[in-house]
């Protein structure tokens, strides 16, 4: 009994540590650290607000919201009887709000905004 109890312990253990599928799609906003502030403009558009943080720094103030469809993906049943049946997976909808401020390192207001690369996201 104790051991089908430690056993059922472990798998549970394991299968909770398992992430879902549907992670892997979703971004945090700190995926975009170490990438110039240029392309998240040239993606989402003007800033709402710009502002110096101190003296080497400079914060861009976004709010976006990224919508992602996953699934659909075929996969296929074989039934004996009436040969292979094809299905697809459902589709989900996911949607990302990220709003904060993007950090850049930008000592000078004269560094162009290619050359600014994101440092931090402040939430």
């Amino acid at each position: 009994m104790r051991a089908i109890l430690i056993l059922l312990l472990i798998a549970a253990g394991v299968g909770g540590c398992m992430p879902p599928a549907y992670d892997a799609v979703e971004m945090s906003c700190s995926d975009y650290i170490g990438k110039p502030i240029a392309s998240r403009i040239a993606v989402l558009g003007p800033p709402r607000s710009v502002y110096r943080i101190n003296a080497t720094q400079v914060g861009y103030v976004f709010k976006t919201k990224e919508t992602a469809y996953v699934g659909g993906e075929p996969y296929y049943t074989v039934n004996y009887l009436t040969g292979a049946d094809k299905h697809h997976t459902p589709v989900r909808k996911i949607t990302r709000v990220c709003h904060g401020a993007y950090v850049v390192h930008a000592p000078s207001d004269a560094i162009p905004a290619s050359e600014r690369i994101i440092v931090d996201v402040i939430p």
